[in-house]
Protein backbone atom coordinates (compact mmCIF):
# COMPACT_ATOMS: atom_id res chain seq x y z
CA UNK A 1 0.00 0.00 0.00
CA UNK A 2 1.22 3.67 -0.96
CA UNK A 3 2.73 5.91 2.22
CA UNK A 4 -0.58 7.74 2.50
CA UNK A 5 -2.66 4.50 3.16
CA UNK A 6 -4.83 4.79 5.99
CA UNK A 7 -6.46 2.06 8.12
CA UNK A 8 -9.60 3.27 10.28
CA UNK A 9 -9.84 0.99 13.46
CA UNK A 10 -13.70 0.93 15.19
CA UNK A 11 -13.84 -0.94 18.69
CA UNK A 12 -17.03 -1.85 19.28
CA UNK A 13 -19.53 -3.92 21.72
CA UNK A 14 -23.19 -4.09 20.91
CA UNK A 15 -22.65 -1.18 18.67
CA UNK A 16 -25.70 -1.73 16.48
CA UNK A 17 -28.62 -1.98 19.50
CA UNK A 18 -27.19 1.43 20.81
CA UNK A 19 -27.82 2.86 17.98
CA UNK A 20 -24.97 5.06 16.61
CA UNK A 21 -23.06 2.60 14.96
CA UNK A 22 -24.89 3.08 11.08
CA UNK A 23 -24.07 6.80 11.50
CA UNK A 24 -20.18 6.22 11.91
CA UNK A 25 -19.44 3.61 9.73
CA UNK A 26 -21.55 5.97 7.32
CA UNK A 27 -19.14 8.75 7.81
CA UNK A 28 -16.65 6.47 7.15
CA UNK A 29 -18.02 5.80 4.23
CA UNK A 30 -18.51 9.31 3.11
CA UNK A 31 -14.80 10.45 3.66
CA UNK A 32 -13.64 12.86 0.54
CA UNK A 33 -10.35 10.71 0.92
CA UNK A 34 -11.42 7.07 1.46
CA UNK A 35 -9.43 4.67 3.91
CA UNK A 36 -7.82 2.22 2.48
CA UNK A 37 -9.72 -0.15 5.09
CA UNK A 38 -11.85 -0.37 7.98
CA UNK A 39 -11.12 -2.66 10.55
CA UNK A 40 -14.33 -3.24 13.14
CA UNK A 41 -12.82 -4.85 16.21
CA UNK A 42 -16.16 -6.57 17.80
CA UNK A 43 -15.35 -7.14 21.86
CA UNK A 44 -17.50 -10.00 22.08
CA UNK A 45 -21.20 -8.58 21.39
CA UNK A 46 -24.42 -10.49 22.34
CA UNK A 47 -26.62 -8.39 20.00
CA UNK A 48 -25.88 -9.38 16.24
CA UNK A 49 -23.39 -6.89 15.49
CA UNK A 50 -20.65 -8.16 13.50
CA UNK A 51 -23.29 -10.15 11.75
CA UNK A 52 -25.31 -6.76 11.13
CA UNK A 53 -21.91 -5.34 9.89
CA UNK A 54 -20.57 -7.92 7.91
CA UNK A 55 -24.09 -8.33 5.36
CA UNK A 56 -24.51 -3.98 5.55
CA UNK A 57 -21.24 -2.86 5.27
CA UNK A 58 -19.38 -5.39 2.96
CA UNK A 59 -16.20 -2.96 2.93
CA UNK A 60 -15.75 -3.50 6.64
CA UNK A 61 -13.76 -6.08 8.21
CA UNK A 62 -14.96 -7.67 11.30
CA UNK A 63 -12.54 -9.19 13.81
CA UNK A 64 -13.24 -10.63 16.96
CA UNK A 65 -11.50 -9.42 20.23
CA UNK A 66 -13.35 -12.23 22.99
CA UNK A 67 -14.25 -9.41 25.24
CA UNK A 68 -10.87 -8.06 26.23
CA UNK A 69 -12.12 -4.64 26.36
CA UNK A 70 -11.47 -1.24 24.99
CA UNK A 71 -7.16 -1.40 25.31
CA UNK A 72 -7.09 -4.97 23.92
CA UNK A 73 -9.62 -4.48 20.75
CA UNK A 74 -7.29 -1.37 19.98
CA UNK A 75 -3.90 -3.90 20.53
CA UNK A 76 -5.59 -6.41 18.06
CA UNK A 77 -6.76 -3.54 15.38
CA UNK A 78 -3.15 -2.28 15.37
CA UNK A 79 -2.14 -5.67 15.07
CA UNK A 80 -4.22 -6.61 12.01
CA UNK A 81 -3.93 -3.06 9.98
CA UNK A 82 -2.08 -3.37 6.39
CA UNK A 83 -1.56 0.66 5.98
CA UNK A 84 1.06 3.24 7.04
CA UNK A 85 -1.12 5.58 8.87
CA UNK A 86 -3.84 4.26 11.62
CA UNK A 87 -7.01 6.37 12.65
CA UNK A 88 -9.60 5.50 15.69
CA UNK A 89 -12.86 6.01 15.94
CA UNK A 90 -15.50 5.24 19.07
CA UNK A 91 -18.58 3.23 17.70
CA UNK A 92 -20.85 6.25 18.23
CA UNK A 93 -18.72 9.61 16.88
CA UNK A 94 -18.74 10.87 13.61
CA UNK A 95 -16.44 12.19 11.23
CA UNK A 96 -16.84 15.77 9.02
CA UNK A 97 -16.37 14.60 5.31
CA UNK A 98 -12.58 16.04 5.22
CA UNK A 99 -11.44 14.38 7.97
CA UNK A 100 -8.78 11.92 6.38
CA UNK A 101 -7.76 14.41 3.64
CA UNK A 102 -7.47 17.64 5.94
CA UNK A 103 -4.98 15.58 8.35
CA UNK A 104 -3.36 13.52 5.69
CA UNK A 105 -2.64 17.19 4.02
CA UNK A 106 -0.81 17.79 7.53
CA UNK A 107 1.02 14.80 7.51
CA UNK A 108 2.43 15.62 3.69
CA UNK A 109 3.65 19.00 5.51
CA UNK A 110 5.02 18.27 8.18
CA UNK A 111 9.43 17.06 8.19
CA UNK A 112 8.98 14.77 11.25
CA UNK A 113 5.51 13.03 10.31
CA UNK A 114 6.30 10.05 12.54
CA UNK A 115 6.74 12.02 16.01
CA UNK A 116 3.60 13.52 15.43
CA UNK A 117 -0.02 12.79 16.70
CA UNK A 118 -2.29 14.31 14.57
CA UNK A 119 -5.79 15.55 16.62
CA UNK A 120 -8.92 16.55 15.35
CA UNK A 121 -10.64 19.55 16.91
CA UNK A 122 -14.48 18.80 17.92
CA UNK A 123 -17.68 19.59 18.28
CA UNK A 124 -20.16 17.66 20.30
CA UNK A 125 -23.28 15.96 19.22
CA UNK A 126 -26.00 15.62 22.13
CA UNK A 127 -27.69 12.45 21.30
CA UNK A 128 -30.59 13.86 21.46
CA UNK A 129 -30.94 16.22 18.70
CA UNK A 130 -29.73 19.81 18.02
CA UNK A 131 -26.92 21.23 16.15
CA UNK A 132 -22.93 20.21 17.20
CA UNK A 133 -21.29 22.31 19.29
CA UNK A 134 -17.84 23.33 19.11
CA UNK A 135 -15.57 22.09 22.12
CA UNK A 136 -12.78 24.14 23.29
CA UNK A 137 -9.35 22.01 21.85
CA UNK A 138 -7.62 21.48 25.15
CA UNK A 139 -4.26 22.09 24.07
CA UNK A 140 -3.23 23.62 27.06
CA UNK A 141 -2.57 19.75 27.91
CA UNK A 142 -0.61 19.05 24.55
CA UNK A 143 2.75 18.76 25.92
CA UNK A 144 5.31 17.17 28.81
CA UNK A 145 4.46 17.70 31.74
CA UNK A 146 1.88 19.44 31.05
CA UNK A 147 -0.52 16.48 29.82
CA UNK A 148 -0.86 15.10 33.71
CA UNK A 149 -3.22 17.85 34.06
CA UNK A 150 -5.72 16.05 31.55
CA UNK A 151 -5.81 14.66 28.13
CA UNK A 152 -5.44 16.56 25.04
CA UNK A 153 -6.78 14.50 22.62
CA UNK A 154 -9.99 12.40 21.87
CA UNK A 155 -9.02 8.77 20.39
CA UNK A 156 -11.87 9.38 17.84
CA UNK A 157 -9.85 11.94 16.08
CA UNK A 158 -6.69 10.72 15.94
CA UNK A 159 -4.30 9.77 12.89
CA UNK A 160 -0.60 8.53 13.74
CA UNK A 161 1.39 6.43 11.96
CA UNK A 162 2.18 2.44 12.27
CA UNK A 163 5.82 3.37 12.78
CA UNK A 164 5.05 5.47 15.96
CA UNK A 165 2.72 2.80 17.59
CA UNK A 166 5.62 0.32 16.74
CA UNK A 167 7.98 2.76 18.51
CA UNK A 168 5.56 3.29 21.49
CA UNK A 169 4.21 -0.13 21.93
CA UNK A 170 0.58 -1.38 22.62
CA UNK A 171 -2.02 0.37 24.82
CA UNK A 172 -2.05 -1.29 28.24
CA UNK A 173 -4.28 -3.89 28.55
CA UNK A 174 -4.17 -3.38 32.46
CA UNK A 175 -5.70 -0.16 32.59
CA UNK A 176 -9.13 -0.48 33.09
CA UNK A 177 -10.42 3.52 31.98
CA UNK A 178 -8.04 5.53 30.29
CA UNK A 179 -5.82 3.66 28.32
CA UNK A 180 -5.94 6.18 25.28
CA UNK A 181 -4.94 8.79 28.26
CA UNK A 182 -2.06 7.33 29.38
CA UNK A 183 -0.54 6.44 25.60
CA UNK A 184 -1.00 10.35 25.11
CA UNK A 185 0.86 11.08 28.02
CA UNK A 186 3.61 8.49 27.43
CA UNK A 187 3.80 9.46 23.80
CA UNK A 188 4.61 13.23 25.00
CA UNK A 189 6.77 12.12 28.00
CA UNK A 190 8.98 10.59 24.63
CA UNK A 191 9.23 13.18 22.77
CA UNK A 192 6.72 12.87 19.95
CA UNK A 193 4.39 16.62 20.00
CA UNK A 194 0.51 17.00 18.97
CA UNK A 195 -0.49 19.16 16.17
CA UNK A 196 -4.47 19.91 15.99
CA UNK A 197 -6.47 20.51 12.97
CA UNK A 198 -7.19 23.83 11.73
CA UNK A 199 -11.05 22.85 10.97
CA UNK A 200 -13.70 21.09 13.36
CA UNK A 201 -12.90 17.22 11.82
CA UNK A 202 -14.72 15.04 14.89
CA UNK A 203 -18.54 15.19 16.33
CA UNK A 204 -18.00 13.59 19.90
CA UNK A 205 -21.37 12.46 20.72
CA UNK A 206 -22.18 12.62 24.40
CA UNK A 207 -25.04 10.19 25.44
CA UNK A 208 -23.56 8.71 28.82
CA UNK A 209 -25.55 10.78 31.74
CA UNK A 210 -24.29 7.68 34.08
CA UNK A 211 -20.88 8.92 33.66
CA UNK A 212 -22.15 12.27 35.53
CA UNK A 213 -23.81 10.34 38.49
CA UNK A 214 -21.26 11.31 41.57
CA UNK A 215 -20.41 8.02 42.42
CA UNK A 216 -19.20 6.93 38.66
CA UNK A 217 -17.41 10.81 38.71
CA UNK A 218 -16.04 10.44 41.30
CA UNK A 219 -14.72 6.69 40.64
CA UNK A 220 -13.45 8.21 37.16
CA UNK A 221 -11.41 10.72 38.91
CA UNK A 222 -9.39 7.86 40.99
CA UNK A 223 -9.03 5.91 38.21
CA UNK A 224 -7.32 8.70 35.90
CA UNK A 225 -5.34 9.79 39.27
CA UNK A 226 -3.78 6.40 39.36
CA UNK A 227 -2.69 7.10 35.80
CA UNK A 228 -1.08 9.61 36.46
CA UNK A 229 1.07 8.79 39.70
CA UNK A 230 3.62 6.95 38.30
CA UNK A 231 4.40 9.36 35.84
CA UNK A 232 4.12 12.33 38.49
CA UNK A 233 7.33 10.10 39.82
CA UNK A 234 9.32 10.96 37.26
CA UNK A 235 9.33 14.71 37.86
CA UNK A 236 11.00 16.82 40.07
CA UNK A 237 9.36 16.93 43.17
CA UNK A 238 8.83 20.48 43.84
CA UNK A 239 7.00 20.44 40.20
CA UNK A 240 5.03 17.09 40.62
CA UNK A 241 3.37 18.54 43.78
CA UNK A 242 2.31 21.67 42.15
CA UNK A 243 1.11 19.25 39.33
CA UNK A 244 -0.38 17.12 41.42
CA UNK A 245 -2.22 20.29 43.48
CA UNK A 246 -3.51 21.42 40.84
CA UNK A 247 -4.83 17.77 39.70
CA UNK A 248 -7.03 17.82 42.81
CA UNK A 249 -8.09 21.50 42.80
CA UNK A 250 -9.64 20.68 39.52
CA UNK A 251 -11.21 17.60 40.37
CA UNK A 252 -12.79 19.22 43.35
CA UNK A 253 -14.04 21.85 41.25
CA UNK A 254 -15.62 19.84 38.59
CA UNK A 255 -17.24 17.49 41.44
CA UNK A 256 -18.55 20.26 43.24
CA UNK A 257 -19.84 22.10 39.99
CA UNK A 258 -21.22 18.83 39.07
CA UNK A 259 -21.90 16.38 41.66
CA UNK A 260 -22.22 18.36 44.54
CA UNK A 261 -20.59 18.50 47.73
CA UNK A 262 -20.46 14.82 49.32
CA UNK A 263 -18.49 13.67 46.13
CA UNK A 264 -16.10 16.32 46.36
CA UNK A 265 -15.27 15.29 49.98
CA UNK A 266 -15.05 11.81 49.60
CA UNK A 267 -12.56 12.50 46.93
CA UNK A 268 -10.69 14.86 49.18
CA UNK A 269 -10.47 11.77 51.72
CA UNK A 270 -9.48 8.63 48.86
CA UNK A 271 -7.16 11.23 47.49
CA UNK A 272 -3.39 10.48 48.32
CA UNK A 273 -0.92 11.88 49.00
CA UNK A 274 -2.80 15.08 49.77
CA UNK A 275 -0.19 18.24 50.16
CA UNK A 276 -1.59 21.63 50.57
CA UNK A 277 -1.63 23.55 47.89
CA UNK A 278 1.32 26.28 46.94
CA UNK A 279 0.78 29.70 46.22
CA UNK A 280 1.82 28.95 42.44
CA UNK A 281 -1.13 25.88 42.39
CA UNK A 282 -3.76 28.10 44.01
CA UNK A 283 -2.81 30.90 40.99
CA UNK A 284 -3.14 28.47 38.32
CA UNK A 285 -6.21 27.07 39.55
CA UNK A 286 -7.36 30.79 40.08
CA UNK A 287 -6.85 31.66 36.85
CA UNK A 288 -7.72 28.05 35.32
CA UNK A 289 -10.74 28.77 36.63
CA UNK A 290 -11.14 32.76 34.93
CA UNK A 291 -10.70 30.97 31.83
CA UNK A 292 -13.42 28.34 32.24
CA UNK A 293 -16.15 30.98 31.81
CA UNK A 294 -14.05 33.43 29.87
CA UNK A 295 -14.70 34.02 25.99
CA UNK A 296 -13.91 31.67 23.80
CA UNK A 297 -11.25 34.23 22.16
CA UNK A 298 -9.49 34.87 25.22
CA UNK A 299 -9.87 31.39 26.93
CA UNK A 300 -6.91 29.88 24.87
CA UNK A 301 -3.95 32.61 26.04
CA UNK A 302 -5.25 32.33 29.59
CA UNK A 303 -4.93 28.66 30.23
CA UNK A 304 -1.94 28.92 28.56
CA UNK A 305 -0.83 31.50 31.02
CA UNK A 306 -2.15 29.11 33.64
CA UNK A 307 0.12 26.38 32.73
CA UNK A 308 3.16 28.59 32.45
CA UNK A 309 2.82 29.64 35.80
CA UNK A 310 2.17 26.18 37.13
CA UNK A 311 4.81 24.39 34.94
CA UNK A 312 7.11 27.08 35.66
CA UNK A 313 8.40 27.45 31.90
CA UNK A 314 7.45 28.77 28.51
CA UNK A 315 5.27 25.30 27.41
CA UNK A 316 4.93 24.50 23.86
CA UNK A 317 1.65 24.69 23.03
CA UNK A 318 0.40 24.05 19.49
CA UNK A 319 -0.97 26.91 16.99
CA UNK A 320 -4.45 27.23 16.44
CA UNK A 321 -6.19 29.08 13.53
CA UNK A 322 -9.71 30.15 14.50
CA UNK A 323 -12.10 27.28 14.41
CA UNK A 324 -14.15 26.82 11.43
CA UNK A 325 -15.83 24.20 9.54
CA UNK A 326 -18.04 23.28 6.75
CA UNK A 327 -21.30 22.00 9.33
CA UNK A 328 -23.91 23.74 10.60
CA UNK A 329 -22.75 24.64 14.73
Amino acid sequence: MSAAAVSVIICTRNGWSRGFLDDTLQSLLAQSRPAQEILLIDDASSDGTAAYVRQAYPQVTVLPNAGKGLAAARNTGVAAVRSAWVAFIDDDDIWCPEKLAEQLAQVQASETPDAIVYASQIATLNSHGGNPVAWATPRQFASWPACLLGSPIQPSGVLLSKKLLSRMGPFNEQIREGAAYDYWIRCLSAGMSIRYSTNILLHYRQHHPQMTAPARKLEHFLNIDAIVAPYLERLAPALAKRVRCARLLNNLRSLLGHTGISAAVRYWRASVPRPAPGLRSVCYFLLDTVACRAPHRIRHTLRQRAMQLLIGKKTSLPELRPERSGHPM
